[in-house]
């Protein structure tokens, strides 16, 4: 190849890879300029949405509905959004004098009421310009704090009234319990009475007046008590008790002192207990008392021929349970199909012929059905017109362990009470315990012994044994409550007494408050001698000597005063004679004690008076009472019972009941001295 071409050939690539390498340079330097191109509109667009989300920001307080405003440290305003100029118009005015930022530095949330708004202040610390200073955040919470006020208003309008409630409550108690004391008492001084009058042999047509008499009253008072024990399950207001006691004695009382109703119908009344029933059961014998009670009233009022029949039987259930049904069959009129729902309600009877005919209230099955009911069982019927009708109340109870204490109400009994059980009966008033010796004389009781106080009582218990102690609550230096304490401490369970308590103590509790002391059963004072026969015969009853399911008829309770006739009478001499039985020599010599003791017991009234030692002022009213009911001072003593109700109460009252005692107390001496004078 010549020369000239080789060399036009190295020439023209080199021209070539020059030209090649100026094409590359010119096309990166493109995409160069390209890509800062990008970047560059990139970056312009993020600063747009930069300045827009600053922008936003800075308009953030503008349009803050709420007021917010900014000062310094010194309290200098510089800023103030649209709202808070607003909300505060006198705000650019007075500037950091305005209410609302007066000690807004102080607390960092707090609230400030503005003519008639109120706001909520939060306060921040912020820096502006390189200098402290602080946001106020001002929330209108006007509306919140007026629904805070109204809900406070409610809620204290809800205590007034659940207070009102209470104290409506307590006052429809305390009337229940003053209506039971005002209407029971003159209607079994009634009773007492017409029956001592029908007893002292009256010509034929005089005879049959007072029994009239006699029998409407019982009628009246069972109507009362029907209506009193409505009253209380309408209010919520009566408690069953859950303690240990024996179906049969329960049983056997109930046969007893309805036997003698039975026999002037010429009826017979049977009672029959399973023998899977157990010997002890918890729950409430009273009330399943009432139960039964009722059942065999109604039973024989609408039975003219054949007889009425208690039976007690039942199945025992898993868990210690017992599910126990008590039936009282008549041989009586029957109730219609139609008519057998409407007799459990309120006030209703089959017919109204009914009411006419054989009388009542028509509350009896309505308060067996909710007695029925609180003690968690169920009543029902089955009658047949013409044939008779049988009742049955179902209740699941449990189990009660046999306690020692229980032992002697847990026997199979008999009629009547255990003439060698031995008693001894505890008074600190001399005329209580010869109220109590000549009761107990007049059932023919004499195995008993006597103590005058607690501390004494327990020195004779340490040597002696006894059945049944009948013991006073209150009492100096050791009372009934200390001495019952004391007496389970140290008795062995096996031999260990029955002790009831005897008390004028009426207040809600009072029997929690004996059994919680290890007492097992109650009586209150004054002590109705037909309450106390029939607490004996539950407690300490006859031994049984036939095994039979027929009992024969019982004998009556001892006819004794049972209550004053009347509270205004300053002495009741009915009840004074039928205490003495009219031996005049025995009567002075009670109202000798009497007179004694009640000078002693004023003086010690009128001492615990002065010295404004009002617990010793009440516990000596307490045995005023105690011993006034007993000799028939009872409008004395119903003057006492009003000081005990006053001195638990409001001890500002006591000196009006405390000159209203010793004016009755002059009343009562100076006719007791006529009347000891006099025989």
């Amino acid at each position: 190849m010549p020369e000239e071409w080789r060399y036009n050939m190295v020439e023209g690539t080199f021209w070539l890879g020059f030209i090649c390498a100026l094409c590359l340079f010119l096309a990166f330097e493109a995409a160069a300029s390209l890509w800062r191109s990008h970047r560059l509109a990139h970056a312009q667009q993020f600063l747009l949405r930069a300045k827009q989300e600053v922008q936003e920001i800075a308009q953030l307080p503008l349009n803050n509905p709420y007021p917010v405003i900014q000062i310094t440290k010194e309290g200098a305003i510089f800023f103030a959004n649209p709202a808070a100029l607003e909300t505060f118009p006198s705000l650019k005015s007075q500037g950091s004098a305005h209410s609302v930022l007066q000690g807004a530095l102080e607390e960092t949330s707090r609230e400030v009421v503005c003519g008639d708004k109120i706001f909520h202040q939060s306060v921040s610390e912020t820096r502006v310009n390189g200098e402290d200073a602080y946001i106020i955040y001002c929330y209108d919470i006007t509306e919140r704090k007026h629904y805070e006020d109204e809900l406070r208003d409610a809620r204290r309008h809800a205590e007034t009234a659940r207070n009102a409630a209470e104290q409506a409550k307590e006052a429809r108690g305390e009337f229940l319990a003053n209506m039971s004391h005002e209407l029971r008492t003159p209607m079994n001084g009634i009773i007492g009475l017409s029956g001592l009058l029908a007893e002292s042999g009256l010509e034929e047509d005089k005879q049959n007046l007072v029994t009239a008499v006699h029998n409407s009253a019982k009628n009246l008072l069972i109507l009362l008590n029907d209506i009193l024990d409505f009253s209380k399950i309408e209010a919520g207001e009566l408690t069953i008790e859950n303690i240990p006691f024996d179906i049969r004695a329960a049983v056997n009382q109930v046969i007893s002192l309805q036997q003698s109703v039975a026999a002037e119908k010429g009826l017979s009344l049977r009672a029959s207990i399973a023998q899977n029933v157990p010997p002890s059961l918890l729950g409430d014998p009273s009330r399943l008392q009432q139960i039964m009670n009722n059942l065999i009233n109604n039973a024989l009022k609408f039975t003219e021929k054949g007889g009425v029949t208690l039976t007690v039987n039942g199945r025992e259930e898993s868990e210690g349970h017992f599910t126990t049904e008590i039936a009282v069959s008549d041989t009586g009129i029957g109730i219609p199909k139609d008519k057998q729902a409407a007799i459990f309600e309120k006030f209703q009877q089959a017919d109204a012929s009914t009411a006419r005919k054989y009388g009542g209230t028509g509350l009896g099955l309505a308060i067996t059905k909710d007695l029925a009911r609180l003690m968690g069982g169920t009543i029902s019927i089955d009658s047949t017109p013409g044939r008779g009708t049988t009742f049955t109340v179902t209740v699941r109870t449990p189990i009660a362990q046999q306690k020692a204490q229980e032992k002697t109400a847990a026997k199979e009994t008999a009629n009547g009470i255990d003439k060698n059980a031995r008693l001894l009966i505890i008074d600190d008033h001399p005329v209580n315990l010869l109220f109590l010796r000549q009761t107990l004389k007049k059932m023919d009781i004499t195995n008993f012994a006597e103590a005058g106080g607690g501390k004494q009582a327990l020195e004779m218990i340490s040597a002696h044994a006894y059945d049944l102690i009948l013991m006073d609550c209150q009492m100096p230096e050791i009372d009934g409550y200390e001495a019952s304490r004391r007496i389970r401490a140290t008795q062995n369970p096996d031999n260990a007494p029955v002790i009831i308590a005897a008390t004028a103590d009426a207040m809600k509790g009072a029997a929690e408050k004996c059994r919680s002391a290890g007492m097992d059963d109650y009586i209150s004072k004054p002590i109705d001698p037909q309450r106390l026969y029939a607490m004996l015969q539950k407690w300490i009853p006859a031994k049984k000597e036939e095994h039979s399911e027929e009992k024969k008829p019982a004998p009556a309770a001892p006819k004794i005063p049972q209550a004053p006739s009347t509270a205004k009478a300053v002495i009741d001499w009915n009840f004074f004679h039928g205490i003495t039985d009219g031996d005049e020599a025995f009567e002075k010599e009670l109202i000798g004690i009497f007179i004694e003791n009640l000078n002693s017991d004023i003086a010690a009234l009128q001492t615990s008076f002065e010295n404004r030692d009002f617990e010793a002022w009440d516990s000596w009213v307490h045995k005023l009472y105690g011993a006034c009911v007993h000799i028939g001072a009872f409008s004395m003593a119903h003057i006492c019972e009003k000081g005990q109700e006053i001195s638990r109460a409001d001890n500002n009252k006591i000196p009006k009941i405390h000159q209203a005692v010793l004016q009755e107390y002059k009343r009562v001496q100076n006719m007791l001295e006529t009347r000891k004078a006099a025989a």
